[in-house]
């Protein structure tokens, strides 16, 4: 699966093709390309008319570098982030690796450096809580006195509110750790999805007839451990899953893993392959049963139970 639009992906400082100058450019994490998001990109494209549609956005997230390592956990990959935002129409994704170092850099240097610079922007489209440079200091009222001297124009994007809600990646992971993956989708306008690839697990489930793919997450942020409907996306082809996060208790299991058992379908190989697991619904909590025909017995139930969810979403 690849971005439909997004033609580039740079990473600061590498020179921008001169095509991709002379852009609309937006900025911040866009970590979960949300409701928020989205809104913003869709003003960017009805204002920037024939030019350039660019996001910067920074990686790691700049909270992990500023304040430790532990906090927040992505809710997308760069690979992810990059594909949705294909989709949505953006043209360039210019990413900045965000450092302590980093960190220091004036208001004035980023304009400069970034938007000026590697970028040739033109106009630059925000939210009213922007704040770029060090400590923040580049606001609203800031970009308003100094772009103009620059030739870059400002477009403020109006706040979304979402059923009185504000849509954050704050609120979006808030809702994936309590396992309401339903009201996930409603912030980020589609189901919360993860892009990843299938590694070797245990075999466990082809052992007992419920073969699964071991989807290798990394440190990314996954949904409250239990069991989910979900549908899978493998090069393109839709298919009805079950998805199971966590430590595999029946069977004394350390780490917490991801995996999902397709419905209705026999793969000779997944190993290697990308897929792209929706989670649709919670079932029920991860559980430890005191027999693996037990164990049988209650994915049955679970596969019958997500084919009917499942359903009702068709």
């Amino acid at each position: 699966m690849t971005p439909s639009t997004v033609s580039h992906l740079l990473r600061f400082p590498a020179p921008v093709p001169a095509r991709l100058k002379g852009g609309v450019v937006t900025l911040g994490n866009f970590d979960g390309i949300h409701l928020g998001h989205r809104h913003v990109i869709k003003a960017l494209t009805e204002v920037g008319g024939a030019r350039p549609r660019v996001v910067v956005s920074f990686y790691p997230h700049p909270v992990r570098v500023l304040k430790g390592d532990t906090e927040p956990r992505a809710l997308s990959s760069f690979r992810e982030k990059w594909e949705q935002l294909g989709d949505l129409g953006i043209e360039l994704l210019y990413g900045i690796h965000f450092t302590k170092k980093f960190s220091k850099v004036t208001a004035k240097e980023f304009i400069e450096r970034v938007l000026v610079d590697a970028l040739g922007a033109t106009m630059l489209v925000v939210g009213e809580d922007v704040a770029i440079g060090h400590n923040r200091e580049g606001n609203l009222a800031y970009l308003q006195g100094v772009l103009p001297s620059y030739g870059i124009q400002l477009h403020v994007v109006p706040k979304l509110l979402e059923d009185g809600e504000r849509p954050s990646s704050r609120s979006i992971r808030a809702s994936l750790q309590s396992g309401d993956v339903r009201r996930a989708a409603t912030l980020l306008g589609t189901p919360f999805t993860i892009s990843a690839r299938v590694g070797h697990g245990d075999k466990r489930g082809r052992q007992i007839g419920f073969p699964t793919a071991n989807i290798m997450c990394g440190t990314r942020l996954l949904p409250k451990r239990g069991v989910y409907a979900c549908q899978v996306n493998i090069e393109g082809r839709d298919y009805e899953g079950v998805a199971n996060i966590g430590l595999r208790p029946t069977f004394n299991g350390t780490g917490e893993r991801l995996e999902v058992h397709i419905l209705d379908q026999h793969f000779p190989s997944l190993y290697g392959r990308r897929l792209h697991v929706s989670f649709i619904d919670r079932l029920r909590d991860e559980l430890k049963f005191n027999s693996v025909d037990d164990l049988k017995a209650q994915i049955a139930r679970d596969i019958d139970d997500a084919t009917r969810r499942l359903r009702d979403e068709r």
